[in-house]
């Protein structure tokens, strides 16, 4: 793939939450970050609000993204409870316990593949120097290492050079029109929550690449 480029992007925190399927009362949490996650996280640095996403939207979907797990994290749940919730009948307020999950103490290498060199360098700048505060999938849920260190720029190469390359037995997701698996969470618009699914696959590091 002549003249493709890849940025990578450390995602490492105390508590991330990266939810495709939440509904109602219940918040779930991938085991991994989300297309979804990571192009809110970029749309944050560039300071695009949810309702100018769309008018952006087709930039990003010439970038192909793979994830890297090189710390598992570990699933945790919290209780939120919320007094005096109007009932959806109208009939008065009650109470209402919702269910949030996060991984915590995880640690990600995020990968973006693209031809549009200009854009992943621009990216790269925005994540730098951040025109919105940044969180890992959920507000309040802070980043503790920078996404991008101060001199790091695109590599040259596919996301498979520079994520299978890696020592040990490290987990690695990668879209893929033959994915074994459909996730819903690629962004079409944020202010009406709009997604479509993608397809996944999954692969090991240690199995060649040159990243």
């Amino acid at each position: 793939m002549s003249g493709v480029h890849t940025l990578l992007l450390q995602l490492e925190g105390p508590m991330q939450s990266w939810g495709y399927r939440s509904r109602f009362v219940y918040r779930d949490t991938a085991l991994e970050p989300t297309r979804s996650g990571v192009i809110g996280l970029i749309c944050a640095a560039m300071g695009i609000t949810r309702d100018e996403y769309k008018d952006h939207a087709a930039r990003f979907d010439a970038v192909r993204m793979g994830v890297r797990v090189d710390r598992e994290g570990r699933p945790e749940r919290d209780y939120h409870t919320a007094l005096d919730v109007i009932k959806a009948d109208g009939s008065g307020t009650g109470t209402v316990v919702s269910l949030r999950d996060y991984l915590a103490d995880a640690s990600f290498t995020v990968g973006l593949e693209s031809a549009d060199l200009r854009m992943l360098s621009d990216i790269a700048d925005a994540l730098r120097r951040p025109r919105f505060f940044l969180y890992l999938g959920r507000k309040g849920f802070p980043l503790t290492v920078p996404p991008i260190r101060p001199n790091d720029e695109p590599r040259h190469g596919t996301l498979e050079d520079h994520l299978l390359a890696s020592g040990g037995q490290r987990r690695i997701m990668l879209e893929a029109p033959d994915g074994e698996r459909t996730q819903h969470d690629w962004p079409l618009c944020f202010g009406q929550r709009r997604f479509k699914p993608r397809r996944i696959k999954t692969a090991f590091s240690g199995h060649g690449g040159s990243g």
